[in-house]
């Protein structure tokens, strides 16, 4: 699919891809040895590239992907899932990688994931994707901590991304080790070379090291070390964001929560979107929280037409 029209800019996402296993729900954690049946079972495309992607197809928005697959029934299954939504992916000598989610009665989930194929994925396709990309592309790169090879490479990438003119949104995700001071570190180096900066309230209370920080206190913790905006997710309390100084809380619908997992990635999409047709800060994060609202509603998953988002026709 063609990344975009020839008149605007597009979308390039780069990131992890996988397959995700949902059960649940589970309230209790069982003991060791035990078993446990659930009512819920669902096989279907997870990692941040792949819940943006769909989000994306979803608004009827064309994107370039930058992501591997393993070379196994998985790997295949996965990137025909993904057919619609954009590039085809590489395939490496490796098992796709894998994450179980056990789903909670509060709309919340615990992951369990196999690194598989994301443990060989070389950062030199996202380089290439870099220096094929024009001034004004946005470049929204997600799930680096599942990417080993990728972290080290990302400081210089994204600096580079930024000398071509590229607008570069940034969501790690969650550390696998947690957020130990090498990881802070690690972070802080990254949020100088990015326009947007996506964690969700915990990420940020992480990074900052202030475990029980307020929103507008985490805002201004994270601005001072240089990303151009920080729009932190706040699940069913929307997301907040400082536009021309102000602290803006943009509070979500009242929906019935069927399915918490890749809201946040849709979030990231609609966002990006928004933004790109020229959307204030205000009124792009408040389509993202419509966008990631209407989607958790859903199960299967299904995604609002950006017409019902916006009220105009997707750019």
């Amino acid at each position: 699919m063609s990344a975009a029209s020839a008149e605007g800019p597009r979308i390039l996402v780069a990131g992890n891809a996988n397959v995700d296993v949902l059960l649940g729900p589970v309230d209790v954690w069982p003991q060791r040895g035990t078993e446990v049946v659930t009512e819920r079972f669902e096989w279907r495309v997870g990692g941040m590239l792949g819940n943006a992607a769909l989000a994306l197809a979803g608004f009827g928005v064309p994107a370039t992907l930058v992501w591997d697959v393993g070379d196994d029934a998985m790997g295949r299954w996965l990137a025909e899932a993904l057919t619609a939504a954009g590039d085809a992916p590489r395939v490496l000598r490796a098992s796709t990688s894998v994450t179980v989610g056990i789903t909670h009665g509060d709309g919340e989930r615990t992951f369990f994931s196999h690194l598989g194929h994301l443990a060989a994925s070389d950062p030199a396709k996202l380089r290439e994707a870099i220096d094929g990309a024009r001034t004004g592309d946005h470049l929204l790169v997600g799930g680096s901590f599942l990417l080993p090879r990728w972290r080290r490479a990302l400081p210089d990438l994204l600096a580079r991304a930024r000398e071509r003119g590229l607008v570069c949104a940034l969501d790690t995700g969650w550390p696998t080790e947690g957020w130990t001071d090498e990881v802070r570190a690690e972070v802080t180096a990254l949020l100088a070379h990015v326009d947007l900066y996506l964690p969700n309230l915990e990420e940020a209370r992480g990074l900052t090291g202030e475990a029980s920080a307020a929103p507008e206190r985490l805002l201004d913790a994270l601005s001072a070390h240089g990303p151009g905006t920080t729009v932190l997710k706040l699940g069913r309390d929307g997301a907040a964001l400082r536009d021309g100084g102000r602290f803006v809380h943009v509070r979500a619908p009242a929906v019935e929560v069927r399915d918490t997992v890749g809201a946040g990635d849709t979030f990231d999409a609609a966002l990006i979107v928004a933004r790109m047709s020229g959307t204030p800060w205000r009124e792009s994060t408040a389509i993202a929280v419509r966008a990631a609202s209407a989607a958790i509603a859903t199960s299967p998953r299904r995604y609002p037409d950006w017409s019902a988002l916006q009220g105009v026709g997707a750019p």
